[in-house]
């Protein structure tokens, strides 16, 4: 009985959709008049026409019939089971912040009531074995503890009748989060006080500055001026009334946050011990220097003929045996990794001790390295050739930011084997601090990706993106929406096939942007993606924004500046970022404004390390900012660093007598 009713509701679902000749989803008058003449229905019966049926089933007399109203014809005569949904249920907006529990209804209705599935972007949620995504008996949606990544579409329908649709737009909002610098100076009178915000939110929130829970007097633009919409305070000619506490106040949807900068005008101005101060280490051909980037002094060296304490080993080799640096990363501003692939061994680096504290073994020729803060894992690629090819390994060092000697362990194997990949792709964590469960490995030629389970190491399901001629070359998480963005080849030309959306929690597919070539890369606020399309005759950047219905285009800058890396820099002017670029054969570094696509150029930062001299697929011209309230940024020439300082666009210094420089990380040291 059960089988033959669903051959009806089946036939009456197709005579719905053959007799729709408009496709917009509903039967009006002229279309069933049509039909009865083109199949000679007034056979049948003499004085009937199918268009009879607005006339007693258009239940809310709009003068069609949506599939509702032509099911419920139907059930009058056959037991065609009925679903049915209110028109102004449709589309169901939800919104909730993160950390939340949400049930979601659905309001999909039958005689019997049908059992119901759930989808996201297509995908039944069922099948992903997901715990904080449940169906309960009673047909609704339960998410636990939701994430950035759950928001989104999910859809609700019956089992046996897909025609109608529920739609539940779900928006996750954050709290604002609000950090100010400094947190306290002292000025004389007459003089100036600057304080800056940055702003972390979602959605973007509204900021605006106060003193001592009061806004600040909108009819003194003499005295105050908010610039960047907030992202600084200028308090001008200051005087002792000015002493207070001056708060960066940020509000939306999720919440309102303040964070406070204290002032204090005096006759003699305390001394103010600065909290924290920023540092980098620079890797070259004959070892490591750690310097300070406002006045470019040398802090340390470590050559590359020193002894690795407690070993027997040399950094890099006897003299006149140059280094070879893979990657480097900091790891929770505690140690840096820096992989060696021509020593087999990961070296790990104190950044208060400046010295070198464990050498960790690897497979053969490690190269890249990815960590995972809140698991505290670093993720190692052993390249296992010089060349880029599809016959890496992948190992995990655990409890990287603990005081201990460090070993390596394995992903779990695959039918009794470990895996030789292509490509490792993990989350770095960005401005909003959100945590991401999986990243994805590629294999040599295949259309598609493994989802890597990070914290149990394991693969989990497959993604087969052959739809789209898709083998991934580079892929990036954005932590709003839940979107991760692929650039694509083809398997064999590597030619490239553009750029695929896809949703992070299904892997479903969302747009294919074959138009767009070249590799992306997300701001740390995750609201733009710009993607560097290098062609024989220049280089275009193409500007994207990151919406929650998908990817916008803004803009995009063409440059005969062969660019050979980028750098996301915190905006002066809104609470994003720009971005700086590097040349690989030109003296000059770009400046590209993201929301108003101005371009501006830095000259004079030296030539940079010929290309066939660069190992390891890095650029052989970084350039490396130094987070937020960071100015500066060093980007290596070919025999010395330059530091930038993005505030002014200018060169701070120019550090000189090095060889072939190349990895540079920034860290951060508490001064008290």
């Amino acid at each position: 009985m059960a089988e033959d009713n669903h051959s009806k509701e089946y036939l009456v679902s197709i005579m719905f959709s053959h007799y729709d000749r408009n496709n917009d989803g509903n039967l009006e008058r002229e279309e069933l008049e049509q039909i009865a003449e083109e199949e000679n229905m007034e056979e049948l019966c003499a004085g009937c026409n199918l268009s009879h049926m607005i006339s007693y089933d258009d239940t809310d007399g709009d003068g069609r019939l949506n599939v509702n109203e032509f099911y419920m014809a139907f059930s009058k005569l056959y037991s065609v089971s009925v679903v049915s949904l209110d028109k102004s249920l449709e589309v169901n907006h939800i919104s909730a912040r993160v950390g939340d529990n949400v049930e979601i209804k659905c309001d999909v209705t039958g005689t019997p009531p049908p059992p119901l599935v759930w989808r996201r972007y297509g995908t039944d949620v069922e099948t992903l074995s997901e715990p904080e995504i449940r169906v309960f008996n009673d047909g609704s949606l339960y998410l636990t503890n939701v994430q950035l990544e759950h928001a989104g579409n999910y859809t609700c329908h019956a089992l046996r009748n897909q025609d109608v649709v529920q739609t539940h737009m779900l928006t996750i909002y954050t709290v604002p989060e609000v950090r100010v610098t400094p947190q306290f100076q002292s000025k004389r009178p007459k003089g100036a006080a600057k304080m800056k915000c940055h702003v972390v939110g979602e959605p973007l929130p509204r900021v605006r500055w106060l003193k001592n829970d009061k806004p600040l007097s909108e009819d003194r633009p003499d005295k105050y001026e908010v610039i960047g919409n907030g992202t600084k305070l200028l308090v001008r000619k200051v005087d002792y009334a000015d002493t207070g506490a001056y708060m960066c106040e940020a509000t939306s949807a999720g919440g309102l946050t303040r964070d406070i900068s204290s002032l204090v005008i005096q006759e003699q101005p305390t001394a103010i011990a600065t909290e924290e101060e920023r540092r980098f280490f620079s890797f070259h051909e004959w070892g490591i220097l750690v310097y300070e980037p406002s006045t470019c002094h040398a802090l340390h060296e470590i050559r590359s003929t020193d002894i690795i304490p407690g070993t027997q080993e040399y950094v890099c080799g006897p003299k006149n045996v140059p280094c070879s640096w893979g990657r480097a990363i900091n790891v929770a501003d505690r140690y840096v990794y820096v992989s060696q692939p021509e020593k087999n061994r990961v070296l790990v680096i104190s950044e208060v001790q400046m010295m070198i504290i464990d050498v960790v073994a690897t497979d053969k020729n490690p190269v890249d390295l990815l960590y995972v803060q809140n698991l505290d894992y670093v993720w190692i690629l052993n390249w296992r050739s010089e060349m880029n090819v599809g016959v890496k390994t992948v190992q995990i060092i655990k409890e990287a930011a603990q005081r201990k000697k460090h070993h390596t362990v394995r992903p779990e194997p695959i039918d009794a084997q470990f895996d030789l990949v292509k490509g490792l792709y993990i989350p770095q964590q960005r401005d909003t601090k959100h945590t991401f469960k999986y990243g994805y490995v590629t294999h040599t030629s295949q259309h598609g990706m493994y989802k890597l389970d990070l914290a149990n190491m394991r693969y989990t399901r497959s993604v087969n993106l052959a739809s789209y001629n898709c083998v991934p070359t580079s892929v990036e998480f954005s932590d709003l929406y839940g979107f991760v963005i692929l650039g694509c080849e083809e398997p064999i030309t590597g030619r490239p096939t553009g750029q695929v959306l896809m949703d992070y929690l299904t892997d479903s597919v969302l747009a294919h942007k074959p138009n767009i070539l070249g590799k992306p890369a997300i701001s740390p606020d995750s609201r733009y993606l710009v993607t560097l399309d290098k062609q024989d005759t220049g280089v275009t950047l193409v500007v994207q924004e990151i919406l929650p219905n998908g990817l916008k285009f803004a803009f995009d800058v063409k440059t005969t500046l062969n660019i050979s890396d980028i750098a996301f820099y915190p905006s002066q002017t809104t609470h994003s970022y720009d971005i700086y670029a590097s040349s690989i054969d030109k003296e000059d570094i770009l400046f590209l404004d993201l929301t108003t696509g101005k371009v501006e150029m830095i000259t004079g930062v030296g030539k940079a390390t010929p290309p066939h001299l660069t190992k390891w697929g890095n650029p052989n011209r970084p350039i490396i900012q130094s987070g937020i309230f960071g100015r500066y940024m060093v980007s290596p020439s070919n025999q010395a660093l330059f530091v930038l300082n993005g505030e002014t666009r200018t060169v701070n210094c120019e550090i000189g007598g090095l060889i072939h420089p190349g990895a540079i990380v920034w860290f951060t040291v508490s001064l008290r």
